[in-house]
């Protein structure tokens, strides 16, 4: 059977290096020069295990499950020598400091009560530290990489998809996250959902001694989180309110003509936009610290969700048929991308079961 993987970051990625492994022929494709080189490389870098999402229960069990799949698949990617916490904030949070500690313990989510020297305890009504890992999107790249030129995919990097392409496989799979719907109309499919676009930020920093190795997240509002950004010394910040520049529900994102040469550049060094100082003055309420903060550069990228989901920040992990021949992948969490690979191969055994060479 001939499969076609349209979109290379770690979800296209995955899929193509399992399906090969199980003995298909797998052509990996992306409109890019790189594999890897949007929403893959640009995120907070964190492993979820479900703490995060304290409204959606969905999610925590999706994390909680696809955590341990991730770390024995990339187990070089994986770094587990820092310190993970989570602090829910004296004011203004949606979730309290018992519905927090009451989810963990229902999802059995390992946690303990524990103070962080960098934290302002007036301002956090919780602080936790728990059993959470990081990701090293350097060592993440390589290995993949590496494992691609060393296996039988064929990838074809610099190639956009095209309606002819479906003439070449038995099945075409779109893991193009935030290029899902363009993909499928050059397909000439017509698209199935709308999403919701946010044009994220993602600073850089060096950041006093204090806080090396060690990962922070204020819970559940308009807050910040400070991460390693793998074992570069330098931290990343997300912000759930300043790290987001522009946002659209619709087919496709927009982009704004100013964006267009910061988007996904990697870290790009005096960018001529930024919200930095508002990070830094949002984050200071809790991070006394982070006043001393050195902008290293900012990260772009389109970070796509499913539209209104406000009340519970759900992100879930979506395989869908869109027809006989078209599957395509939507998920939020980086994690997740082993059990999706695991999804696609049971579909493509079942196609094979029933006999049927253009349906699944």
């Amino acid at each position: 059977m001939r499969i076609g993987i349209i979109g290379a970051g770690v979800f296209g990625a995955t899929a193509a290096l399992r399906l090969a492994k199980a003995g298909y022929d797998v052509e990996l494709i992306d409109r890019n020069d790189r594999i890897l080189s949007c929403a893959s490389s640009i995120n907070q870098y964190r492993l979820h295990r479900g703490h995060h999402y304290p409204r959606s229960l969905e999610t925590i069990q999706s994390c909680k499950e696809s955590a341990g799949a991730f770390e024995r698949e990339y187990p070089d990617a994986v770094i587990k020598d820092n310190t993970h916490y989570y602090c829910i904030s004296a004011k203004d949070s949606l979730t309290s400091a018992e519905q927090f500690t009451k989810m963990c313990d229902a999802f059995r989510l390992h946690y303990r009560e524990e103070p962080l020297d960098i934290v302002s305890r007036d301002n956090v009504s919780l602080c936790v530290r728990v059993s959470e890992y990081a990701i090293d999107p350097v060592a993440l790249y390589s290995t993949i990489y590496d494992r691609l030129r060393r296996s039988t995919v064929k990838l074809m990097l610099n190639t956009s998809a095209e309606r002819s392409m479906l003439s070449r496989y038995d099945l075409v799979v779109v893991a193009a996250y935030a290029g899902t719907n363009a993909v499928l109309e050059a397909l000439d499919i017509s698209p199935v959902r709308s999403y919701q676009y946010e044009l994220c930020e993602k600073i850089v920093v060096k950041l006093p001694q204090n806080f090396i190795r060690k990962s922070a997240v204020i819970l559940d509002g308009p807050f910040t989180c400070i991460d390693p950004l793998g074992r570069s010394g330098n931290f990343v910040m997300g912000h759930v309110v300043h790290a987001i520049h522009t946002s659209n529900i619709g087919l496709h994102p927009i982009i704004p003509d100013e964006f267009k040469s910061l988007l996904n550049r990697g870290i790009v060094k005096n960018p001529s936009i930024t919200n930095f100082s508002k990070f830094i003055e949002s984050a200071s309420e809790f991070f006394p610290d982070i006043r001393k903060a050195e902008h290293v550069g900012s990260m772009y990228t389109f970070r796509t969700v499913l539209p209104n989901q406000e009340a519970t920040d759900s992100r879930p992990t979506i395989v869908e048929r869109v027809n006989d021949q078209v599957v395509t992948i939507f998920s939020g969490k980086i994690g997740n991308c082993v059990q999706t690979t695991d999804k696609i191969l049971e579909l493509v055994q079942e196609k094979e079961k029933n006999k049927e060479p253009s349906s699944i």
